[in-house]
């Protein structure tokens, strides 16, 4: 079977990290190709044997070459696709999915489109209709949540919940144990809605002496990496800013506590990820998603939205009880079969199927 994905980049995202995971497990026994819109390698490890295609830079700079260079793009695209023999198209990210519906009218090979953030996370007017106009064009659209797919269901005729594979499911052994040190993380995008300054406003209000005890590390780049920096300074607190972090499971491994602070998500892939490593997560009550991953006070803990005063404390409950720490980690891990490679692969390559024989 030919299968190619299409995404904007091939950065640090989460999405990203799905696309690379299913890429690199389907492509051991199938033809795989990945087309990107934007230049650069691949933050992810892709195995040799995928097809790697990139479109060509468009002008931006102007309002004549955004208009421009946007119907350059969709003609450039729908020539990559009639390029790349295929039996079935895979899109992700929801203005990716309206170009390659747009790009594909007219071609025989199938379409899935996937959608990784709550429908609520995209903001523009324009974009929102565009989004409803084209969606009902596809062959099926995949999601992460349940409202998800009872939003969507109102107006695309396949919708299937499919949960994000995580690459660890295949290379961490579930009684694997690690040393933990005294390492609290937040991993993510520097910008507003992954709300990064919640964590530095939280750390300020730990017990200083806790303060002391304790590294805090942020994983991640972004807008509002300088005004984070800014403020860390004036902290008291041992507060490192890492960057992008390839290798980012040697953090998980001696992390106590992850971290998530954000508005909306999809399905956080940092919430998977740290299953595997006994960290304990807290998470906000983002955007209708945040209960199908922590059952709170069993498996993780759940604070409401930007109040940095309850994160605070449920750090320090946390760090004062470190029985309940592991109990919260050991329950954890029972979810680690939810994302296990293998069987999602296997519930993808059914949807696919369906898709191409319909």
């Amino acid at each position: 079977m030919k299968i190619t994905f299409i995404i904007a980049t091939l950065n640090s995202g989460g999405a990203e990290r799905v696309l690379v995971t299913l890429a690199n497990a389907f492509c051991k026994e199938h033809e795989v190709s990945i087309i990107k819109f934007h230049q650069g390698d691949s933050f992810y490890p892709l195995e040799n044997n995928i097809n790697l295609k990139t479109l060509p830079d468009f002008r931006f700079d102007t309002i004549y070459h955004k208009i421009i260079s946007r119907f350059k793009k969709m003609f450039t695209l729908r020539k990559f696709l009639k390029q790349t023999p295929s039996d079935v198209f895979i899109s992700f990210l929801d203005t990716t999915n309206i170009a390659c519906i747009i790009a594909t009218i007219g071609l025989n090979t199938p379409l899935i489109i996937s959608e990784h953030s709550n429908q609520a996370y995209l903001k523009s007017k324009m974009w929102r209709f565009l989004r409803r106009l084209t969606y009902p064009y596809c062959n099926a659209l995949s999601v992460l949540g349940s409202s998800d797919k009872f939003y969507y269901q109102k107006f695309v005729k396949k919708v299937e919940l499919l949960l994000n594979p995580c690459h660890f499911s295949a290379e961490i052994p579930l009684q694997s144990s690690f040393e933990k040190e005294n390492l609290i993380l937040f991993v993510g995008r520097l910008d507003a809605n992954k709300n990064p300054m919640m964590f530095l406003k939280a750390i300020d209000k730990i017990d200083q002496n806790t303060q002391k005890k304790y590294r805090f590390l942020v994983a991640g780049d972004g807008e509002l990496r300088s005004i984070l920096e800014k403020k860390a300074k004036k902290m008291h607190a041992n507060i490192e800013f890492l960057g992008k972090v390839e290798n980012i499971k040697e953090l998980y491994k001696k992390a106590k506590i992850l971290c998530l602070c954000s508005f909306v998500e999809g399905l956080p892939t940092v919430l998977i990820e740290s299953l595997y490593f006994d960290v304990c997560r807290i998470s906000t009550l983002y955007h209708d998603g945040s209960k199908d991953l922590i059952e709170d006070g069993k498996d993780g803990i759940l604070v409401e939205c930007d109040n940095e005063e309850m994160l605070a404390k449920k750090i320090e409950l946390v760090l004062q009880n470190e029985d309940f720490r592991l109990n919260l980690v050991q329950n954890a891990k029972k979810r680690c079969i939810n994302f296990d490679i293998n069987e999602i692969k296997q519930q993808w390559l059914k949807l696919i199927k369906e898709v191409i024989y319909a």
